[in-house]
């Protein structure tokens, strides 16, 4: 068994129930209150989890080469962002709140930020993948990451596992589709156990579906961790917001991850409470009509029905010319005691 990963009070396992992380990003629109709003709502609807993201704009991009939603992608980034000193409040209020806090950071300097105010741990987001020499400055750190493997190839993928287990770093990699929203047939849960063995790590999946039901699909898939998207309202402007579950569809996600933990056991036998079904269910000899003591059964006379008290069903045709020991109404539930010979049951 893979070994557990502790991500500050949150521990990652084999055999442990589903982590799940919501994810905040940068939602609040650069507003510290939105985000303490943020975290009560994750809280409220299950999450284990609430991870935010923190940009340096000019240590990620080049200017002005990336078209945004609402104008060049670091100057938007730059309005938005919220500044360390916030990261820091967020973090206590976490800790208050009782939900555990997580950061991506998206380059060098970011990550050493949240070093030194704490982070217990890194999450990098699937375009951070294959920079080789970031994930080699947060691995020499030393702290459980979580890394994101969307519009990656397998190759990539195996460049930056041989990367991590050089610096000798604990990590996990998530399986994700860098869509938004992502096409179903382009989400291939399947490829999450097959991740799993092509890697010997633990795997989780980075859900940005706006809906829940490929997140449950995941944990059916073996995935220890689920991420979505994560936002107070649908109608509220952010970044990914139309990709994004509010806290009621959140809840509902959590509540099903549960309910599908629990059912995903693999043996198969008679239930306690199947056992009153299986008593009316199941099928019974009886008797089609009147037949008198020392009468041979002949087919016509006895049929199956329900309920399944009496001699099973299957063993109808091995009553052919057993005679009564009484007379036996039509609609009798026929018991092995009613007929000569010898039990065929045992």
């Amino acid at each position: 068994m893979m070994k557990d990963m502790k991500i500050g009070s949150v521990v990652v396992g084999e055999g442990r129930p589903t982590v799940t992380i919501a994810e905040a990003a940068c939602e609040h629109m650069g507003s510290l209150e939105v985000a303490k709003c943020m975290v009560d709502a994750a809280k409220w609807a299950g999450a284990d989890i609430i991870k935010f993201q923190l940009h340096i704009p000019e240590e990620e991009m080049v200017r002005g080469a990336v078209k945004f939603w609402a104008g060049d992608l670091d100057e938007v980034l730059s309005r938005i962002n919220l500044p360390p000193e916030a990261h820091v409040e967020l973090m206590d209020y976490c800790k208050q709140v009782g939900i555990q806090y997580l950061c991506t950071p998206f380059c060098a300097k970011a990550a050493d930020v949240l070093e030194e105010i704490g982070s217990p741990a890194f999450k990098i987001g699937s375009g951070e993948m294959t920079n080789l020499p970031m994930l080699r400055h947060i691995a020499k750190k030393d702290k459980p990451m979580i890394v994101s493997t969307g519009m990656a190839t397998v190759e990539e993928i195996g460049e930056t596992v041989a990367t991590l287990r050089e610096e000798g770093t604990q990590f996990m990699l998530t399986h994700c589709t860098s869509e938004y929203p992502p096409k179903y047939e382009d989400i291939n849960l399947g490829f999450i156990p097959r991740l799993r063995e092509m890697f010997d790590v633990m795997v989780g999946h980075s859900d940005h579906t706006p809906d829940i039901w490929t997140a449950l699909g995941a944990v059916a898939m073996g995935a220890r961790v689920v991420e979505k998207h994560f936002t107070l309202d649908r109608y509220l402007k952010g970044p990914d917001q139309h990709v994004s579950l509010i806290p009621a569809e959140f809840k509902t996600m959590v509540e099903g991850i549960r309910k599908l933990e629990a059912a995903l056991g693999s043996e198969k036998r008679v239930h306690a409470e199947e056992e009153p079904v299986r008593h009316w269910a199941h099928h019974s000899v009886v008797c089609l009509q009147d037949i008198p003591l020392g009468t041979a059964i002949t087919g016509g006379m006895v049929g199956v029905k329900r309920p399944g008290w009496g001699i099973p069903a299957k063993y109808l045709d091995r009553l052919d010319g057993r005679r009564t020991r009484r007379s036996l109404p039509k609609g009798t539930i026929l018991q092995w005691e009613d007929i000569e010979g010898t039990r065929l049951d045992g």
